[in-house]
Formats: C-alpha cells, sequence, structure tokens
C-alpha cells in the first residue's frame, strides 16, 4: 500500500498506525455512525460487498479510495467478508467524541476470522465452526480443533499425512494455522485449495514451542499442570493446542470464551471414513451439487435444534466399533419408535429449545445481548419438561440422559427474577431488569417516570400563565428541554424566558426550574443506563459460573433430539433394528439405499438381499450392463454398515451387521482437474490408497476398477485387486464390466458371481433390478445405447461392428479369462512370423499421431495393412 504521508490528515495517520498491526484483516474504522475502509480495503470490500467505492480526498495527488457501512448493520456485511475467506478487524472508538481534546481515541476490540465466530448470527445453525491448529514432531502431526462458539476443544495426531487428510476432510476447519516449516505443507495447502478451501494461516516460528504451548494451555484452562489431560506423550498436540489458543488471545484480545478441557482422542476408537469414501457415499453432500437432501445427513436430518444437527453431523463422521454403545443406541431408538406418544411429547420440547450450546459461549464473555439470556430462560422450561417425561425410560442411554440433563432451577429463577420479559436487542436500549430486582433502580426509574409527568404539568401551568395556549414544552438531544412559543404569540412571553433557539416561526426558550429538572431526568436515565448494565453483567457472570452444568445438559438435550430423529425416520419410512454381531457377516433382506428410495421413481425402489462372510461369500464379483442398479446396490450395502454403526435403524427388513473398522469405496469416474490428476490417476490412487489401508475387518465397494485405461490394462488390474483382496479376507463388492473376472471363482473359493437381472425382450431390454446368482456374458451396452436416444443409424452400424467382433473372437477360440493362462494375452498361432510383428509394432509405436497429416496417416495405414493381408492369425 502505497502513501503520500504528507497530504494525510491526523486521522488518517491513525488509521494507517492501527492498520500496521492487521495488516491480513479488512480493518473495519469507526467513523461516528459508519465502519469506514480505505486504501485497498476498500477495493476488496466494495467488490465482495457491492458498495460504492469512492474516495476521501477528491485531488489526483492524494486520492485515498474509501467504502463504508452503517454500524448498527454491520453483521451482514462482516459475515459475507467471513463468507469469502478475509478476516476483519473492528476498530472502534474508546474515547466519548466530545470528551476528546485532539482526535478521538481508536482501538481494535476484536477480529473476526472465518475460524474464530462467536457470533451465531454469522454461524450454520447446524455446523460446527473448527478453527484448527497443526504442528510435527519426531514423526508426528499433531491436529487440535476447537468451536468457540460451543466451547468444543478436542486433539489427536497421525504418524501419516493420509490419515490426517481423512481426518481433516471429515472436520472441515473454516480455519487452519500451521508453521512455516510443517512438512508436507505444499501437500497439504494443495489438498486444502481443492476440497473444502479453507483459510490458512501462517504462524511465526516462536509461537510453535513446547514450554510456551504448556504454559498458554495452562493459563487458559486454569490449570497447574498437564498431567491430568493425558498428553505427556503427545506434545505434538500440547503445540497444536498452544497454537490455537495463542491464536485466540490474539484475536479476541484476551476475551477467550470458556472452552473445554482439550479431550485426546485416538482415531482408531471410530470407524475410519476416508476423503474419498465420503464423497461417494454421498455422506454428507450429493457429488452432484453438494445437496444436503440428496445425503445421508440429509434423509436422517430430522433434528429440532442446532446442537441436535451438529451432534448428528458428528454421529455420521464417526461411526461406533463398540457393540455395546452401539446397541444402547439401537435400543434407544427402539423404545422411541415403539413409543409414539412419548416421542411425540418429546420431540414438541425439543422444538422450543434454543441453541443454549452455542449460548453458553457467549454468555462467559462480554459479547452476550440481553435476548440470548431470554432465549436460555426460555428454553430451561422446556428442559425440565424433558426430563420428567424420561422419568419412566427403560432403555440404558435414555436413562442416563435423564440424570444428565440438569432443570437448572437455580438459574432458571435467577433469570426469571431479574430480567423483564420484554428484552431489548442491545442493554443500552434499557428496560433489561424487571421492576423489583433492585432498590436503586426502581427509585431511579421513578424519578424519571416522575419527571416526565412533572414536564406535562409544566406544561399546562405555563400555558395558563402567559396566556400562550399553543406553547409547548419539548425535548432534542442537542439543546435539551425547552418551551416552544410561536412568533404570533412572542409578545405574551415573561422575561423569565431565555431564549435558547430561534426557529422559522417560533422561538425556543429554558427557564432556570426547566434546567433543573432537566438534570435530574437526564442523570436518572444516565444512571439507570449505567446499573442496568452493572446488573446486567453481574447476573452473566453468576450464569457462566455454572458452564458446566449448562453444557452437559446440552449435551444431553442434543443426543435425545438425535435420537428421537432416527426414531421418527425409523417409524416413517419402515427402517428395521439391525443385528449387530462381533463377527464378520453381513447378511441384508430386503435392503434400501436410504436417499434413492426417497426420490420420485416411476417404477418404484427393487429391494435387494445380500449375504458377505469369511467363510464362501467374502467377494462378490456383480456383473450387468449400465444402468441395471449395480452402483446403487453396492452403495446402500455400505450406507446401512454405517448406518447401523451410527446407532440408527435401517432401511431393510432384516439386517445382521458384524462390526467393520473401515469402509472403503472407489466408485464412479471424475477428473479432479483442480488437482490436476486424470480420471485412471484418480482411479488408481484411490485403489491404492484401499490396498495399502483395509484389513480383514474392512468393507470394500469397488465399481468399475480399470476402465480408465486399455481393456488388456483394465482386466489386468482389476482381476489382480479382487485377487489381493480376497486373500486379505475383507468383505467385498465388486462391481464390473469385465466379465472375465467371474473366472475368479473358479480358482478362489470365496468368490461368487452375481448379476443385477435383465429382461431382454427382442432388441430391448427391461431392468429388473435384482440382484441374482451367477455371472452375465452380455453387457447390453447397444440396448442401453437405444435407451439413452442414440441415432438408429448409430446403433445399426455398432450392432454391425459387434457381430464382427464376436465372429471374430469364436474363429480364434479364445478361451475365458482364468484358465491356465488369459486367452487377452495368449501369443499369436506359432505359425504367425514374430520378426514381422515386431517390425509392424515398431512401425505403429514411432508414429506421432500429433504431428502426422490425414494423408500420411492414411498411406501409413495401408502400408501396414498390406503386411499383414495374408497373414493367419
Amino acid at each position: 500500500m502505497s502513501v503520500n504521508m504528507s497530504v494525510n490528515t491526523p486521522m488518517i495517520r491513525q488509521y494507517l498506525k492501527i492498520k500496521k498491526r492487521y495488516p491480513d484483516a479488512i480493518l473495519f474504522f469507526r467513523l461516528g455512525d459508519f465502519y469506514e475502509m480505505f486504501f485497498e480495503d476498500a477495493h476488496i470490500a466494495s467488490k465482495i460487498l457491492g458498495i460504492t467505492l469512492t474516495s476521501r480526498n477528491k485531488s489526483e495527488k492524494g486520492r485515498i479510495p474509501m467504502c463504508g457501512v452503517p454500524y448498527h448493520s454491520s453483521e451482514h456485511y462482516v459475515s459475507k467478508l467471513l463468507k469469502h475467506g478475509y478476516k476483519v478487524a473492528i476498530c472502534e472508538q474508546v474515547e466519548d467524541p466530545k470528551l476528546a481534546k485532539g482526535i478521538v481515541e481508536r482501538r481494535v476490540v476484536k477480529v473476526l476470522t472465518p475460524g474464530v465466530i462467536l457470533d451465531v448470527e454469522k454461524l450454520d445453525s447446524k455446523s460446527n465452526n473448527f478453527l484448527a491448529g497443526l504442528f510435527w514432531w519426531k514423526g508426528s502431526f499433531g491436529l487440535a480443533y476447537t468451536d468457540i462458539s460451543t466451547g468444543e476443544f478436542k486433539t489427536t495426531s497421525f504418524s501419516s499425512v493420509e490419515d490426517l487428510k481423512d481426518e481433516l476432510s471429515n472436520l472441515e476447519p473454516k480455519e487452519i494455522l500451521i508453521p512455516k516449516t510443517l512438512p508436507e505443507k505444499d501437500n497439504l495447502v494443495s489438498f486444502f485449495a481443492g476440497s473444502w478451501n479453507p483459510l490458512v494461516t501462517v504462524l511465526e516460528g516462536w509461537i510453535w514451542d513446547v514450554e510456551r504451548a504448556g504454559e498458554l494451555l495452562k493459563e487458559c484452562l486454569g490449570l497447574h499442570t498437564l498431567d491430568a489431560l493425558g498428553l505427556g506423550e503427545h506434545p505434538e498436540s500440547i503445540v497444536a493446542c498452544g497454537s490455537v489458543i495463542y491464536y485466540l488471545k490474539e484475536t479476541q484480545l484476551g476475551n477467550i470464551p470458556v472452552l473445554d478441557i482439550p479431550l485426546y482422542y485416538k482415531r482408531s476408537q471410530y470407524m475410519l471414513i476416508d476423503e474419498f469414501t465420503k464423497r461417494n457415499l454421498e455422506l454428507f453432500g450429493s457429488i452432484r451439487g453438494s445437496l444436503k437432501r440428496e445425503s445421508l445427513l440429509g434423509v436422517l436430518d430430522e433434528t429440532l435444534t442446532p446442537m441436535g444437527g451438529r451432534l448428528l453431523k458428528h454421529w455420521i463422521a464417526y461411526p461406533l466399533l463398540d457393540m455395546d454403545a452401539i446397541n444402547e443406541r439401537l435400543e434407544s431408538v427402539e423404545e422411541l419408535r415403539n413409543r409414539a406418544d412419548l416421542r411425540k411429547r418429546l420431540r414438541d420440547r425439543l422444538k422450543e429449545i434454543g441453541d443454549i450450546e452455542r449460548l453458553i459461549g457467549r454468555i462467559s464473555t462480554t459479547s452476550v445481548k440481553p435476548r440470548d439470556l431470554g432465549t436460555l430462560r426460555y428454553s430451561l422450561d422446556f428442559i425440565r419438561e424433558l426430563k420428567q417425561l424420561l422419568e419412566d425410560s427403560g432403555s440404558k442411554l435414555l436413562i442416563r440422559i435423564q440424570q444428565e440433563m440438569d432443570n437448572l432451577r437455580d438459574i432458571k429463577d435467577l433469570l426469571d427474577s431479574a430480567l423483564s420479559d420484554e428484552l431489548p436487542l442491545s442493554i443500552r436500549d434499557g428496560g433489561v431488569i424487571r421492576e423489583g430486582f433492585n432498590r436503586e433502580l426502581d427509585e431511579l426509574r421513578a424519578v424519571k417516570q416522575s419527571g416526565r409527568r412533572w414536564i406535562v404539568e409544566l406544561e399546562a401551568r405555563e400555558r395558563r400563565s402567559t396566556g400562550i395556549g399553543s406553547l409547548k414544552v419539548g425535548y432534542n438531544q442537542v439543546f435539551g428541554y425547552y418551551i416552544e412559543v410561536t412568533k404570533l404569540n412572542l409578545h405574551l412571553v415573561p422575561s423569565t424566558y431565555i431564549r435558547k433557539q430561534t426557529l422559522a416561526n417560533a422561538e425556543r426558550f429554558i427557564t432556570p426550574e426547566l434546567k433543573e429538572y432537566e438534570e435530574r431526568i437526564v442523570n436518572a436515565h444516565a444512571r439507570i443506563i449505567e446499573l442496568e448494565s452493572e446488573l446486567f453483567e453481574d447476573i452473566r457472570k453468576r450464569v457462566a459460573t455454572e458452564y458446566d452444568r449448562i453444557r452437559k445438559t446440552a449435551h444431553a438435550v442434543a443426543q435425545l433430539d438425535v435420537l428421537s430423529s432416527f426414531s421418527e425416520v425409523a417409524s416413517r419410512y419402515n427402517y428395521s433394528r439391525p443385528e449387530i454381531k462381533a463377527s464378520g457377516i453381513l447378511e441384508i433382506k430386503a435392503g434400501r439405499h436410504p436417499v434413492v428410495e426417497r426420490m420420485d421413481l416411476e417404477e418404484g425402489f427393487v429391494p435387494n438381499d445380500v449375504k458377505l462372510d469369511r467363510e464362501e461369500n467374502q467377494v462378490l464379483i456383480i456383473t450387468g450392463p449400465n444402468m441395471a442398479g449395480k452402483s446403487t446396490l453396492i452403495r446402500q450395502v455400505a450406507l446401512i454398515v454405517l448406518m447401523a454403526q451410527i446407532g440408527s435403524f435401517v432401511p431393510a427388513d432384516y439386517a445382521k451387521v458384524g462390526i467393520v473398522d473401515r469402509i472403503f469405496t472407489r466408485v464412479g469416474a471424475s477428473d479432479n482437474l483442480a488437482r490436476g490428476q486424470s480420471t485412471f490417476m484418480v482411479e488408481m490412487i484411490e485403489t491404492a490408497y484401499i490396498l495399502r489401508h483395509a484389513t480383514r475387518d474392512s468393507l470394500v465397494i469397488l465399481d468399475e476398477i480399470g476402465r480408465g485405461t486399455s481393456t488388456f490394462d483394465g482386466i489386468s488390474i482389476a482381476w489382480a485387486v479382487a485377487e489381493f483382496l480376497h486373500d486379505l479376507g475383507c468383505k467385498t463388492l465388486f462391481a464390473t464390466h469385465f466379465h472375465e473376472l467371474s473366472q475368479l471363482a473358479v480358482s478362489k473359493r470365496r468368490v461368487k458371481n452375481y448379476n443385477v437381472f435383465v429382461k431382454e425382450d427382442g432388441d430391448k431390454i427391461v431392468f429388473a433390478r435384482k440382484l441374482v446368482p451367477g455371472a452375465v456374458s452380455h453387457s447390453y451396452g447397444i440396448q442401453v445405447a437405444r435407451l439413452a436416444g442414440v441415432p438408429e443409424r448409430v446403433l445399426k452400424t455398432a450392432n454391425r461392428i459387434l457381430m464382427s467382433l464376436e465372429r471374430n473372437h469364436s474363429r480364434t477360440g479364445g478361451r475365458a479369462v482364468g484358465s491356465t493362462q488369459l486367452s487377452l494375452f495368449e501369443r499369436f498361432d506359432k505359425n504367425f512370423p514374430d520378426n514381422t510383428l515386431i517390425e509392424v509394432l515398431k512401425e505403429i509405436k514411432n508414429i506421432e499421431p500429433l504431428t502426422i497429416s490425414p494423408l500420411e496417416a492414411l498411406s501409413r495405414l495401408i502400408e501396414i495393412k498390406r503386411r499383414l493381408e495374408d497373414l493367419k492369425f
């Protein structure tokens, strides 16, 4: 930013001094009733916010770009900048302009960043807003993250960058703090940019120190030692936590909300879901447009509270491995589904409860507003009723939720006695504290109220004594109280009146008596605002001391909300309770895809049975044409397993689910252009990841491995992958167009062939969508092309070529893949002269297709054909 200092005013010099401390933030500089932005900030903000860009100095030499927004409606504009990935520094006037001897003192009071937002209005109510810190220490990545709006604070560590990416993909933090020297920094930053695109903030090296981080943690959490945190063996996590605390202190200028004590967890405690699986199974948004309603989250989300919505997302991202914990959830869902009246009464109360998890976060800071406490007060009535309704619960988890739910009667009584029924937006609007709560406040209000009556009486008295019937007593902020007399009646004004202001048609006066009473009223008003602020702050502190009780209750309410959502969905869409097993079995009868079955399908959804085990049906090779339903089928199996392990009922008549440690998916084919990777490269990266990380207890879903390259290469790769997974022992569903893979069942005893049945009707096909035993040898590609609307002329040509190819294949006596040697890779007839083949292949290899002319290409092709014409092969 190039600035001509010689033409700057003292105010601009003040701005530049403050801006120098916050170079990476848009500075909202308070000027009266506006926040102004200058120089480059003005250019950026005007484009994003759609506001007029003007200039402070009209001369060409000292022109200063500027734009501004009203302070009372600034939150909307701040939110917009944050959503575009910018930081915003709020610079306020911290001195009364009337009392300022020179330029008004200004100071940045807080810095808002995409990862540091406390105001509920700026946040998605059903999503967390995480700030994360990353650090590398002796072979491990430390990850810490917090949502300051809820107080959640967790940490973990990873030895591989791939596992770190998977976890970050689950969390999708809005902002990530990293050191300059972080290993894999470029790799990670590229990954972030190509995924959810968080703001990446690089912090100076001296911040990333183990001792300093430990001291910051102890100071922030009020601890004498970190021993109780269990982080002694994880210095990388201590430093990651310390970076988060440091950043909060810097941005919140010491006004950090209360945070939970950081919980260290191991990712292996939960089913692992990688980046590819999250996307391919469309857990949180559809691949086509990130639409929530077309995702698993969309069909399961019948939650009624914001904290329930956030917890549901967490449960989907972190399915359980503990069979007892899963069954506890299922038992609760079953009770709520079977007790429809109880479920309705609970849900009627849940929908009245505000976001108390985020409310207590705000209440723990000075940014709380009167209506925040009002929302908490209102919610507590319904929490008490929830607790009462759960008293006769039979399931263990519901009993525990009822016990953890505090009715918070003391807090409710305090808020009832202290706060007015109708609360204003701001404490300065007055009327926050209830009459009768504080004697001094009541007396001041009486003075103010009697003053108003006195003014009315004064006006009537002065009219009688002067004979001026139009005389009136008024008030404005500049002159205070005044007596106004029209010019026609000035001759009746007594000598005791003191002229104060002349208008076009009237004069305004004051009297010593009016001035004295004004001071009493004004002083009473000022003291009322001051005292209400003091009382409100005292109430806030008293409520904030019960942070742990309120947080625990909020979590209990959130759990109940998710369980009630599961039971509502199960009842409405005829889901059944899965049977959870520690064995490797997976058996589903009449299973359905939870998302697809909700779509408006003309033919209706066709359910299917699937059985996988470790003895006979470990790998299912599923063949069938495009559009037959292979992809939907294998995805629904994965989703049913995941739903079972989060404690939800499943879309099936019956399901027996052996716990799986990971679900892997390789489905679809789409270029990842943002990362510069082709379709086949993406396919192989995802396949390689599966082969490196799958275990005997994993579920693997593969769709069309190998189709991104040549047929020979594709079959080879698909065959080898299937063999590897079979030998590994993991349950696998393998949908493929390569019918040759069906021969795997001959040599691998736990491989079974299935196909999605298709009925033939002349040259047409009808999709039955039913999974049946056995392989198919036809892809029905031409019939599918006909359904897609390919012109009949093209179809006839394709059919003629297909028949010719099939005759040639029959003449060469090609054997099925899986016999002694793959027929596709057989050597040619032994009479074929190898030297001729080599010469022809070399000639073809040396052709440059991008530079050869059409005429030369045709000439070369004719020559090659002539040389091969008389050969038999």
